[in-house]
């Protein structure tokens, strides 16, 4: 990719500082809008604000003129929209909506990447490999937010031909995951229980369900990409499209563990709308990028299993982004 400047909204977040990163390693010039401060040094220029405050975001849309912009900022988890459904979509939807109408308002030619989410498919087609045009039909407050941002989307490109990608990235993980995301919450409890600052006894929800998994390095490396070599107006799934047990995947955590964990399973930590499997087609976004998945979900495990072991003993760098 060229040299160019990219805003990277919600930039503070899991996938942003990995992002952030990527984009720099590439000779681009990353602005960052967040809303929390970040927990690390990033090499973006950072700008405090939020989505949901249009006149604010215009005028940073204004005064840096990206070539493009990733759009992360978002309420990410599922829980916390269930319990926060309303703020989910002023954040997600109307969040997107101001972003794009800023975008359009200054007749700005910037590529929009809006990151959505697997979780629109809901329960179409379970248990075969969702491609694009699968129907979309969302069981969650968090899912439904992510559906109406991307159709947000696309109907700027349609109707304003604004140049706007829509990516469906499936699961994630990797250093830097907050722990009430499953493997984050596992490799939390084994650190503190080897640091001897919690007990050696994790709670969990329902581990017999199938996800595909990516580390999230190569997500950040498949959004790079996108800006670059993705058609506009079009949508892709960004998965690796190999499932993972989920309980086969806790197991080989706690097989790296220093002392005895156990990890329980109990009905009242599974969710009313578990989906038993999640797998996507990876077919499109590989054809239209060469994106691979390069490093193995042990690793990925490992890396994070070393955050937060960090995190805990007080020594070395907490950076997600080694």
């Amino acid at each position: 990719m060229g040299p160019g400047r990219v805003l990277v909204t919600g930039i503070e977040g899991f996938v942003g500082c990995h992002l952030a990163r990527h984009l720099a390693a590439l000779g681009l010039d990353v602005v960052g809008l967040h809303w929390q401060e970040p927990s690390e040094s990033l090499p973006a220029r950072l700008v405090a604000g939020d989505v949901r405050d249009p006149a604010a975001l215009r005028r940073l849309l204004e005064e840096t003129r990206p070539d493009s912009v990733v759009h992360l900022a978002a309420l990410s988890s599922v829980t916390t929209s269930e319990a926060h459904s309303l703020t989910a979509y002023q954040v997600n939807v109307i969040g997107t909506l101001n972003l794009l109408e800023s975008v359009r308002q200054l007749g700005l030619r910037s590529r929009v990447l809006l990151v959505s989410s697997a979780d629109v498919y809901g329960r179409a087609n379970v248990g075969q490999p969702l491609t694009e045009t699968d129907p979309l039909q969302p069981v969650s407050a968090y899912a439904l937010s992510k559906l109406m941002a991307g159709e947000a989307a696309r109907f700027y490109h349609r109707s304003y031909g604004l140049d706007v990608v829509v990516l469906r990235p499936f699961s994630h993980t990797g250093p830097g995951q907050a722990p009430h995301f499953v493997f984050p919450k596992v490799a939390s409890g084994i650190a503190q229980a080897e640091a001897g600052a919690g007990p050696p006894v994790i709670e969990m929800g329902n581990l017999d369900v199938r996800r595909d998994y990516s580390d999230v390095r190569d997500v950040a490396r498949a959004y790079g990409l996108a800006l670059e070599r993705c058609a506009a107006g079009e949508t892709y799934n960004v998965t690796s499209g190999r499932p993972v047990l989920i309980r086969e995947a806790v197991n080989f955590l706690c097989s790296l563990a220093r002392v005895k964990v156990e990890v329980r399973s109990s009905a009242s930590h599974f969710r009313a709308q578990d989906i038993p499997l999640l797998t996507g087609d990876p077919a499109r976004f590989r054809t239209a990028t060469g994106w691979l998945p390069g490093i193995p979900f042990e690793q990925t495990l490992a890396d994070l299993l070393e955050y937060y072991r960090r995190r805990y003993s007080g020594s070395g760098s907490r950076s997600p982004c080694p």
